[in-house]
């Protein structure tokens, strides 16, 4: 399906939510619209020597998608720093960024081109970013976190932007790493949330929003538990109804089939099903996730 054709359908998927504020038995509810993307190292699309030219037409690019989608809550990974999703996101009246990672690379200690985002239409309480805690097998990168105030509630949403270990390996052992990798962030992940609920902001929490890139799938594909920890957890799978040839996320390349990589997780919240909104190929990899929540 051509983008503008595959937005124009996501478009009227949405449609009936437009009036973002309903009345409803016990008072106004409100409807967020929750966008996960991956969006290629942004900007520049896997050019670390991009020129300014490329780097300026990847953002041009983007923007104009990210202004049709009009999310009111932004999950974003692979983004160069906080100058650059700033200026992504102002196309989107109210959008505001509430944080950025600075991760660094271990052995040179430079800044990783792709860092994980939060924006949101809503008042944030805290924000900030955690690299994973080391293990034996290193376990890169780390997560966004966000605790904003529910619109529909005096309480909190928890939010959380992902972007997990790769698949990349040259045999089977460093693929086991990799799974080892993913199943030990989640489970540092949901040591997290906890704390945030029980401690932190005790009493507050009235859901949580876990999105992005988490490099697997719950199609049997890959040897690891990530989506069966979320489940386990209590969360929801949103893609967990859809069938597999609507949520292929990532386009795949010339060595591996299209897959799902990116999802978004949803705990406390009444939610529909995530949809698929796919983006041009010179915008990203990675088709983006949508979801609606209402509240």
């Amino acid at each position: 399906m051509h983008p503008a054709s595959s937005f124009a359908a996501f478009r009227g998927w949405f449609l009936p939510f437009l009036a973002i504020l309903v009345l409803s038995t016990g008072g106004w509810a409100t409807t967020l619209r929750v966008v996960a993307w991956n969006i290629e190292w942004f900007p520049g699309q896997q050019r670390l020597d991009a020129t300014h030219e490329m780097e300026r037409g990847h953002m041009e690019r983007v923007q104009k998608r990210l202004k049709e989608m009009a999310p009111d809550i932004f999950l974003a990974s692979e983004i160069r720093d906080w100058k650059s999703f700033e200026e992504l996101v102002s196309v989107v009246p109210d959008l505001r960024v509430h944080v950025v990672s600075s991760f660094r690379d271990r052995d040179t200690g430079g800044l990783w081109p792709q860092q994980l985002a939060i924006a949101s239409r809503l008042p944030v309480r805290a924000a900030w970013f955690e690299p994973w805690r080391p293990t034996m097998w290193g376990n890169p990168r780390g997560f966004s976190f966000a605790a904003l105030e529910d619109p529909g509630s005096n309480g909190l949403i928890l939010v959380y932007s992902l972007h997990l270990k790769s698949n990349r390996s040259f045999n089977e052992e460093m693929a086991q790493t990799n799974f080892r990798h993913r199943n030990e962030s989640i489970r540092q992940l949901l040591l997290h949330i906890e704390e945030m609920e029980t401690i932190v902001f005790a009493g507050q929490v009235t859901g949580v929003i876990v999105g992005g890139d988490i490099n697997t799938c719950h199609d049997g594909r890959f040897g690891d538990r990530v989506v069966e920890m979320m489940v386990e957890a209590g969360f929801r799978n949103t893609w967990a109804e859809t069938p597999r040839e609507e949520r292929l996320t990532w386009r795949g390349s010339d060595r591996f089939p299209p897959t799902t990589f990116d999802y978004i997780f949803v705990r406390g919240l009444p939610s529909g099903r995530a949809r698929m909104m796919e983006v041009a190929p010179d915008e990203s990899d990675h088709h983006a996730v949508g979801l609606l929540l209402q509240r």
